[in-house]
């Protein structure tokens, strides 16, 4: 890959820093109901995964020589340290801890689509302008890696599947259960779509598409 750092190195960043972002409010959350506990296990989590990255500008940070596998990397990095303090957090604070990251998550979501709304730059109004903006804030995987296949799309709904959940190799990385973090990740993009037009909504169903295993399909509606 050209050392040439372009328009989609600085969106990909982008997006790898809204990761970090949302692990931080979580772990303001949690400091609200563990104490200096979640301090503790943040600690111990960068210890084992490495801390973020300082606030600098990509040409800063980057290996100009291998800037592809530099992004991958950090991609991989982000996922699995903030699922790895989730964990820490689900295994050490009383029950209330899933409540308190899936509502964190929800939270994050909402805010993040409040301000992609506030760019002015998407068509808020239909589902395939909020699909858009969901994909330039939402991170998942490299441009390169499978994207998801729309199959309907019409102002007032757009339908998409996701055969391939691409951050599952770091969810396991971190070793908690797929389906916690899925949850999560779910609510995220509930809030997202809340946040950019409250006359939306996200679900996300599985589907047995026809001579392929059941994917996971999203839309995004009308309310």
């Amino acid at each position: 890959m050209s050392a040439f750092i372009g328009p989609i190195h600085y969106w990909l960043y982008g997006k790898i820093r809204l990761v970090k972002e949302r692990e931080d409010f979580i772990f303001a959350k949690a400091v609200e109901m563990c104490g200096d506990t979640a301090e503790e296990l943040r600690e111990q989590v960068w210890q084992t995964y490495g801390e973020p990255l300082p606030d600098a500008d990509l040409g800063e940070l980057l290996d100009h020589d291998n800037i592809h596998g530099w992004l991958q990397r950090q991609i991989n990095i982000v996922e699995t340290r903030e699922a790895a303090f989730i964990k820490e957090l689900l295994d050490t604070c009383d029950g209330g801890a899933v409540a308190l990251v899936e509502q964190a998550f929800r939270e994050h979501g909402k805010l993040t689509g409040e301000g992609a709304r506030a760019q002015g730059k998407y068509d808020v109004a239909t589902a395939p302008g909020i699909y858009k903006a969901l994909n330039d804030y939402y991170l998942n995987g490299m441009p390169c890696d499978p994207a998801d296949t729309v199959v309907a799309s019409q102002a007032d709904g757009i339908v998409w599947d996701f055969a391939v959940c691409l951050q599952t190799p770091n969810w396991r990385r971190a070793e908690i259960p797929e389906k916690t973090m899925s949850g999560f990740y779910q609510a995220w993009r509930e809030g997202f779509v809340a946040g950019i037009n409250p006359a939306f909504a996200y679900r996300q169903t599985a589907h047995n598409r026809p001579t392929m295993r059941v994917v996971t399909r999203g839309e995004i509606y009308r309310n």
